[in-house]
């Protein structure tokens, strides 16, 4: 992966215990799985983070947002907006929000049955996005 790409972006599927992380490639064009980033405290995941936006100079974090079907957000969602807020502090770089709903229904259907990882969060992460990514190509 070219990490020179000024192009580079984050996308994030944040969980309690893991984060799913993926890197934007192609000038930008599509999203890629980078990793899972497993944590018990807040802090240890951001020096991690930090690495990988260090590695790939990140330009910009879009986090998946769960908001319910009923087009709400819900508990998980302001743990999510709490979270975006300590990352703009902590990395200086703009965090966007984008509707995760069915990110994870859709990287569990991706997923090979028979796979030993049985976590999705990178894979959650890179739908993520590729939908943020996919909406960006259609404005320009």
């Amino acid at each position: 992966m070219d990490s020179n790409n000024t192009n580079n972006i984050l996308g994030l599927d944040y969980g309690e215990r893991r984060i799913g992380v993926s890197i934007s490639v192609l000038n930008g064009k599509m999203a890629v799985p980078h990793s899972i980033i497993s944590y018990k405290k807040t802090e240890d995941a951001l020096d991690q983070l930090k690495k990988i936006i260090l590695e790939y100079k990140a330009k910009m974090i879009v986090l998946g947002l769960p908001i319910t079907m009923k087009n709400k957000e819900g508990f998980k969602a302001e743990e999510v907006i709490k979270f975006k807020e300590i990352l703009e502090d902590e990395t200086n770089l703009e965090v966007i929000l984008e509707d995760e709903r069915l990110s994870t229904l859709q990287a569990k259907k991706a997923i090979d049955p028979n796979s030993k990882n049985k976590y999705v969060d990178d894979s959650s992460a890179t739908i993520i996005l590729n939908s943020f990514l996919e909406k960006k190509a259609r404005q320009t």
